[in-house]
C-alpha cells in the first residue's frame, strides 16, 4: 500500500514537473514604422524566442476602398532563422501604388517558432502625412481643409466653394456625400508637383476617390481658379467613391463631364476649342472620349470640352434624375451601351446622333470611330500622387464636433491614440501552473520524505 502511494506521488510529481516547464514563447521587443514621405515606409521589428523563430512575414495596408480583402504581405530579405531577430522591411512607394497624405497605414507581424507557436502582433496604425509645412485646418460639414499659406479668408473661400459644389453635385446627380473629404491646399502647382510622386508638370490638382482626398496647388492670388479646381476634384472624389466597386464601368466622359459641369459654365477657352471642332467637323466620337484621355494636349482639351457638352446635353434634355440611375448601373458594372439604353433608351451611337444634332454639328463619319488615342490623363486628373519628404508626427483634425469654418485649429493636431496604436511587446505569460505546480511538487516531496521516515521508524 505504501509503495503504491509512493508510486502515485512520483507520477504526480513527474506530470507536474512537465507542466511546469516554461513555454517556449515569442517576445516582441520593438515594433515600429518610420515614414519618409513620400518615398518609403520602413517597418522595424525586434523579437526573441526560447525556440528558433523559423518564419516571419509582414501584413500591411491602408484605409482606402478596396475590392475584397486588401492585405499585402512581405518577407524581409534580411531574415535568418534564430532565437533573436532584428530586421526591417521597406515599402518603396515608387515601385507600388502611391498613397496620398492623410491616409492611414496599418501593419502587423506574424511570427512562428520551431516549436510550432505562432503569434500576430497587435495591428498598429499611423498617418501618412506631410509635416514639412505649418498646416492649419478648418472643418465644415463635409470637408477637412488643410492649408499653410494665405489668410483665414482665403481658406474660408475655398471651404465655402467646396460645400457649394457638393450641394450642386447632389442636386444634379442625387449622389449622397457619404463621408468627409480631406483637402490639402499647397501654395502653388509647383509646390504640389514637388510634393508628389509621378506628377506631370501640367498637374495642378489630384483626386483620390478611394481615400476621399484631394490635393490642389492654389496660390492666395489665384482664388478664382482655386474655387473651380476644388469643385472639379471634389466631384471626382464623390462620384468615384459612390460608383466604386470591383466591376465599376463608369466611362471617362461621365466622370470628367460631371466634374466640369459642377464647376459652372464652360471656360471660354474650352468653348472655342469645342466650336472649332464643330466647325471643322473634327469632334471625337462618344466612344473615343469614353476611353482614358489622350496624352496629346489638343486632343485632351477637346476631350474635356466634349465631356462637359455631353453631360450638359443629358442634364438639359432629360433632367437630373436619370443621372443617378446611370451611375448606379455603372457601379454594378453594366456596359456603357446597356446602361444608356436602360436609362435613356439609346446606346452610344444613339447618343452620338442626338448630341451632335443638339450641338449643331455634322453627323459622325465612320473614320472618326477608328482613331486610337494615346493613353494618359491631363490636368486635373485622378492619377495617384503623394507629397514631399518628411517624418510623420502630426495629423489633420478629423473630428468636426462643435467646429465651424470660422474656427481655426492652428497647426494640425497630433496623431491621436486611436490613430496610432502604441507598439506593445507580444509576451507570452508564465503559465499559471508554474506557481501552483511548484507548491504541489514541494508538498509531494515532503510527503514522500515523511513516508520514508515513517517506514524507517516502523
Amino acid at each position: 500500500m505504501k509503495k503504491s502511494l509512493q508510486t502515485l506521488l512520483l507520477i504526480i510529481l513527474l506530470m507536474l514537473s512537465i507542466a511546469w516547464i516554461p513555454n517556449k514563447g515569442i517576445t516582441v521587443l520593438n515594433n515600429t514604422a518610420d515614414i519618409h514621405f513620400p518615398e518609403t515606409i520602413t517597418f522595424q521589428l525586434k523579437a526573441y524566442s526560447n525556440a528558433r523563430i523559423t518564419s516571419i512575414h509582414l501584413e500591411y495596408g491602408t484605409d482606402a476602398l478596396a475590392c475584397g480583402e486588401s492585405v499585402s504581405r512581405a518577407i524581409p530579405e534580411d531574415f535568418d532563422s534564430d532565437t533573436e531577430i532584428d530586421l526591417q522591411w521597406v515599402w518603396n512607394l515608387r515601385s507600388s501604388r502611391s498613397i496620398p497624405p492623410g491616409a492611414k497605414v496599418w501593419w502587423r507581424w506574424v511570427l512562428v517558432n520551431e516549436s510550432g507557436e505562432q503569434i500576430e502582433t497587435p495591428i498598429q496604425r499611423i498617418i501618412f502625412l506631410d509635416d514639412s509645412f505649418p498646416w492649419r485646418t478648418r472643418v465644415s460639414e463635409h470637408l477637412n481643409l488643410h492649408w499653410y499659406m494665405g489668410s483665414d479668408q482665403f481658406a474660408n473661400a475655398l471651404l465655402k466653394a467646396g460645400e457649394d459644389a457638393l450641394m450642386r453635385l447632389y442636386k444634379m446627380t442625387g449622389v449622397p456625400i457619404e463621408n468627409q473629404v480631406k483637402l490639402f491646399i499647397y501654395a502653388s502647382s509647383e509646390a504640389m508637383q514637388d510634393a508628389t510622386l509621378f506628377a506631370p508638370d501640367w498637374s495642378g490638382g489630384r483626386a483620390f476617390p478611394r481615400n476621399s482626398t484631394v490635393l490642389i496647388g492654389v496660390a492666395p492670388s489665384e482664388i478664382a481658379w482655386g474655387k473651380d479646381a476644388v469643385a472639379h476634384e471634389l466631384a471626382h472624389v464623390v462620384i468615384g467613391h459612390y460608383t466604386f466597386s470591383c466591376v465599376d464601368s463608369t466611362p471617362s466622359w461621365i466622370d470628367e463631364g460631371v466634374a466640369m459641369v459642377i464647376e459652372g459654365e464652360l471656360d471660354p477657352g474650352y468653348r472655342d476649342i469645342l466650336q472649332d471642332a464643330v466647325d471643322a467637323n473634327t469632334l471625337l466620337s462618344v466612344r473615343e472620349v469614353g476611353q482614358i484621355f489622350s496624352a496629346d494636349p489638343d486632343l485632351a482639351s477637346l476631350s474635356y470640352a466634349e465631356s462637359f457638352s455631353l453631360v450638359a446635353h443629358l442634364i438639359e434634355v432629360y433632367g437630373n434624375e436619370p443621372m443617378l440611375k446611370l451611375l448606379d448601373l455603372f457601379k454594378q458594372g453594366m456596359s456603357e451601351d446597356k446602361a444608356l439604353e436602360m436609362v435613356y433608351g439609346f446606346d452610344r451611337d444613339g447618343l452620338e446622333t442626338l448630341w451632335r444634332d443638339w450641338l449643331g454639328a455634322a453627323p459622325m463619319q465612320e473614320t472618326q470611330e477608328q482613331r486610337v488615342l494615346p493613353a494618359a490623363t491631363p490636368f486635373p486628373t485622378l492619377a495617384p500622387i503623394v507629397g514631399p519628404d518628411f517624418q510623420v508626427s502630426q495629423t489633420p483634425v478629423e473630428n468636426n464636433v462643435n467646429i465651424t469654418p470660422e474656427q481655426v485649429t492652428g497647426n494640425m493636431e497630433a496623431i491621436s491614440q486611436d490613430d496610432v496604436e502604441t507598439a506593445k511587446p507580444a509576451v507570452n505569460p508564465v503559465p499559471l501552473v508554474g506557481l501552483g505546480g511548484g507548491i504541489i511538487i514541494v508538498l509531494a516531496v515532503i510527503l514522500i520524505l515523511r513516508k520514508k521516515r515513517e517506514n524507517h521508524i516502523s
